[in-house]
């Protein structure tokens, strides 16, 4: 046998012994099974205030008002309804004096931790009582919100 037979032929048993060595170190690798867990949050509602007036109300007119929803959650809402409302009583006004009505799918999603504003009307009946003059008229309102996450 020649000098590189012979280089060859160890080269050869090396290569071999290292093939083993990787087929015996993988036999050792396995797989685990588990499992893992999280939470998710809870809703917080909203609140809905006045943030304009619009101009004053005389017998069978309308206004535009605006009021701000905010969203307290933490992630992105949109404001699927604003339900509609008639006036509390006022003094011997009586309730019902001033309406607005609902607002179905208003545009726009409000951020987390931020606000919406949202254009309502306000329409007075046509023969209100005389002690309605000069009055503050409150209108309780509820908006309808979604996640908008996704």
């Amino acid at each position: 046998m020649t000098n590189n037979r012979k280089r060859l032929a160890v080269l050869g048993g090396v290569l071999l012994v290292l093939a083993g060595a990787g087929v015996a170190f993988a036999a050792y690798l396995s797989t685990g099974e588990g499992s893992g867990a999280t939470t998710s949050s809870v809703a917080v509602n909203s609140t809905i205030a006045s943030a304009s007036k619009g101009t004053p109300l005389y017998p069978g007119s309308s206004t535009p008002y605006t009021v701000t929803i905010n969203n307290p959650n933490p992630y992105p809402v949109k404001v699927v309804g604003i339900g509609a409302s008639t006036s509390d009583k006022v003094g011997t006004c009586p309730a019902g004096t001033v309406t607005s009505p609902a607002v179905a799918n208003p545009t726009g999603t409000i951020a987390p931790g931020a606000s919406g504003t949202y254009t309502l009307t306000a329409t007075m009946v046509a023969d209100p009582d005389n002690t309605c003059q000069g009055q503050t008229f409150s209108m309780p309102l509820r908006a309808d919100l979604a996640s908008a996450a996704g």
